[in-house]
This record gives C-alpha cells, structure tokens and sequence, in this order.
C-alpha cells in the first residue's frame, strides 16, 4: 500500500538489534548510505545533528501536513533542537504501558487482595512466592523478575517498589526546583534495600540477571512471575497487543488485575512515562538523492491511514473491525513475516478502535503516570546517559543480590556515578531545564 500511495519503492536494510548504533555509525562511515534511518537515543541524534548529516524536517512541513499535523500537541517543541529546527520524528505510543498488575485468581485463592501499601506488598509477594499460589506443590513461582537490557538491567518492573518510596530510577525528580536524578536519592537507596529484603526471601525470581525481556514475558504468560508492573495488554479482551489470548492459552482461569501507588514513609509517586522525544526517532539524511520521495512516505506514514496500515496490516485481511472494536486475525509470526509493525517509520499508537476496557486501562495508566520534568529537554553533552543508566542497573543489581549490608555500596555507587559524569550531566540538565523555564 505505501508503495501505491507514495509512488515509492522502498527497500529496507534491518540491523540487528543488538549493538545496533555502533553497527549503524559504521555502515554510514562506509559509504552505504540510506535515505531514512532510525535513531536509538538523544545522544545520537545530537551527534548526527552537529556533524550535519540530518535533514532539518520541519523546512518541509508545509509539502508534509500530515507530519505537521503528528506534532501538533508539543511533540516538535520537545524534538526541537537550539537552532530551532527539528531533524527527527519520535517513534511514539502509549505514554505508559506499563502499570503494577497482580494475579487476580492468585489473591482470590490465598484470600488477599490488591496491596495499597508497601507491607501489604510485601504480604501479597511473600505469598505469591512462598505459598504455592498455582497449587502445583513446586515452589516455582515469584512475585519480581526483571531482564537484561543494553548491557544494563531493566528497572521498570518494580517501579512500584521505588514509587512507594518517592522515587523512580534512571529518572529526573524535581526537588526544591532543581532536577535531581531518581538514583542516586536516599529514596533508592531504601527501595534496594526492600528489593534485597525480597530477594532473600525468595519472592525475585534468581534467573532475573539472565532473562531477557522475552524470556520475561513468557515467564509471566506461563503464571511464574505475578506481581510485576507490566502491561496492562494482559487484562484486554481484545488482544490487540496479543498478550490476553496467550496467557489464557497457558491457563483458562488466569486473571490479572490493576493495581495503584504503593503508599510508603513518606511521598510516593507514579509509573514512568514515555518521553515526548519517543524511545526511537526517523531521521531523513542530508545527503539523500530521494530527499522528496523520503518525505512523501514518512508523511504518508504518519497518516492515520498509514499509522493503521503499518501496524494492523490490510482490514479484512490481517484484522477485522466489529463495532468500535479492532481485532487482529493473524499471529505475531504471521505479521513479522509481512512486515506488519515491523516498518515503524513515524508511528504513532492512536488505539482509535479498543475495546472499553483497554480504554479504561489506558486512561488509568495515564491518570497513576509520572512525568519526567526534564521530558523535551536537548541536552548537547547527553553521551554519558546510557553509560552512566547501564552502570546504575549493574550496580543495582549487586545491591539486590547482596549477602550483607548495602548502605556502604551505595554510597560508593553514587560517588562513582558522579565521578562518571553524572554531576556533569545534572548540571547540563539543569541548565537546559532553567533555559526553558525562565519567565
């Protein structure tokens, strides 16, 4: 279809994921140059940006209304860089997916119910883990898990723990009106010490430093893991995102429910949202003989006919619409194989046809969301970002795995981050944050 509404013919290089921007830098100092190509992090995108190789985007708005239109809600304010042009469009969704989810039928049957504060979470994990909540006679089954990810860990998965004690990890606080990263606060370091509480009895699952995000997923469809933040996708119906018929594939009578904010000591606060800034960005490069062609399938592409096409496949074909409701009829394998929501180019999640429920999910997930207060922000000297967050997953790591007390690796975590550049990197932040916030 973008071939026939573009009167284009695209032909698509995929880099394997892992160690993708290195592979990328390398196949552009080559030579062998594309005309668009996707862009993994800020620190990049400003790279390319200062040595000149991206298309400034937004001189051409007016031959792309469809893709003047995609940021029209302040999404080109927080792609705009100093010079004020825009140079990359965000790969964007759901602001949040992910929202503290627990077992219903495993509460149900150990008579608890959903945990409003931090002891009671620790009450729901510790039978979760400890009291054969599938009733198969194995201890099998944990509240906590995690997964590897860019040589780091992923943290989400208990952000609800961090929430309860007023911070989030890998992200900016606002204290006193200065950002301060989420961390490297006492909070975090209360928040480890919990994890390392739950660890030792038993309630994380041990092969979390191993996993990797699909060997995650499949361990909470099979009914290992229960009381993670996660996707909310497992409590719709519809299966739109294909985790409810899966899980109910692997047991009938598995329900998942939501859950909200731990309460904890002191303030507690929400679930990490995506940035603005999208968590992969399109660029067209400067050096590109297709320079209009380029534009005309990204503007088609950000299109609601082509947001749905990209990600959905044909209507009648690879999904079906009954009343307000869009239901895929094709497996993933089936959709990798034609390349539905594969070729995500200036995508945009509108979910304009859900079921009720996956509206009223998304729409709590977004009410218990937090928001970054540095989202939007450039920063030039960003390089040090995804060292200094992979440092802080293997050093968190060690902390919830520890024998012994941790308040003494902490500190020396801390000293260390700020010795990696993570003072340097508050202070650019800061910075940009007053920049753009002064009267």
């Amino acid at each position: 279809m973008s071939r026939k509404k573009t009167n284009t013919k695209l032909e698509i290089t995929a880099i394997p994921g892992a160690d993708f921007e290195n592979k990328l830098q390398i196949m552009l100092a080559s030579g062998d140059k594309p005309d668009i190509i996707q862009i993994g992090t800020d620190a990049l995108e400003m790279k390319f940006t200062k040595s000149g190789l991206l298309l400034p985007l937004n001189a051409s708005f007016d031959k792309t209304p469809n893709l003047q239109k995609f940021g029209a809600d302040g999404i080109w304010d927080a792609m705009k860089h100093s010079d004020g042009n825009v140079y990359a469009i965000p790969i964007r969704g759901s602001a949040i997916d992910n929202i503290p989810i627990y077992r219903k039928d495993w509460l149900d049957k150990l008579g608890l119910k959903v945990p409003t504060t931090i002891d009671e979470y620790y009450a729901v994990a510790d039978a979760f883990s400890n009291k054969d909540p599938d009733g198969n006679g194995k201890k099998d089954t944990y509240a906590l898990s995690g997964w590897t990810a860019n040589g780091g860990f992923d943290l989400s998965t208990s952000d609800q723990v961090f929430g309860a004690y007023g911070t989030l990890p890998n992200s900016w606080l606002l204290q006193d009106g200065k950002l301060v990263w989420g961390s490297i606060v006492p909070g975090a370091l209360d928040a480890l010490k919990f994890l390392n509480k739950m660890y030792k009895g038993k309630m994380i699952d041990p092969e979390f430093v191993t996993d990797n995000s699909a060997r995650f997923k499949d361990k909470v469809l099979k009914g290992v893991i229960g009381a993670p933040v996660y996707r909310y996708f497992l409590m719709d119906s519809s299966n739109l995102n294909n985790y409810y018929e899966p899980l109910k594939q692997n047991n009938p009578n598995a329900e998942f429910v939501e859950g909200g904010i731990l309460k904890g000591p002191g303030d507690s606060i929400g679930f990490r949202m995506l940035t603005r800034r999208g968590w992969l960005k399109t660029a067209v490069l400067n050096s590109s003989p297709h320079v209009d062609a380029a534009l005309r399938v990204l503007d088609f592409l950000a299109s609601d006919e082509g947001n749905k096409y990209m990600n959905y496949g044909e209507e009648g074909v690879d999904y079906k619409v009954e009343g307000d409701l869009l239901t895929k009829t094709i497996t993933d394998d089936q959709m990798k194989q034609e390349g539905i929501g594969q070729l995500r180019l200036a995508f945009n999640a509108l979910y304009d046809q859900t079921s009720p429920r996956y509206r009223e999910l998304f729409d709590y997930a977004h009410k218990i969301g937090y928001k970054d207060p540095a989202d939007g922000l450039v920063v030039e000297n960003n390089t040090k970002q995804v060292e200094l967050d992979q440092y802080t997953g293997q050093q968190y790591v060690k902390m919830i795995m520890s024998d012994g007390p941790i308040d003494n690796m902490f500190a020396d975590y801390v000293k260390e981050w700020k010795k990696r550049g993570g003072d340097a990197l508050t202070q650019a932040f800061n910075d940009a944050y007053q920049e753009k916030n002064k009267k």
